[in-house]
């Protein structure tokens, strides 16, 4: 489990690689700040060209985000989790 900011009991990231999710902790973790829920958060590789999917589970629902390699800029990947939950009523 990744501890963002104090916020352990609230994010949960983990992921097949330590480097995906070093990588985009930080941007998951503001995206998700705040929002006094629990999260369970997936970061993985797929495909050949540097995908990543994001899965994130909230006590309501689960939503993936796909990734390209070229998206993965920290601010990027916030706001798009941070749009996606807030759309989804996660």
């Amino acid at each position: 489990m990744a501890t963002i900011g104090g916020r352990a009991k609230w994010v949960e990231i983990s992921g097949e690689s330590p480097r995906l999710v070093d990588l985009l902790s930080d941007a998951i973790g503001q995206a998700l700040a705040g929002r006094s829920r629990f999260y369970v958060v997936s970061v993985d590789s797929i495909g050949r060209a540097g995908e990543v999917l994001v899965s994130i589970t909230g006590s309501r629902g689960h939503v993936p985000l796909r990734f390209a390699a070229s998206e993965l800029e920290p601010a990027n990947v916030t706001r798009v989790v941070e749009e996606t939950v807030s759309r989804c009523g996660l």
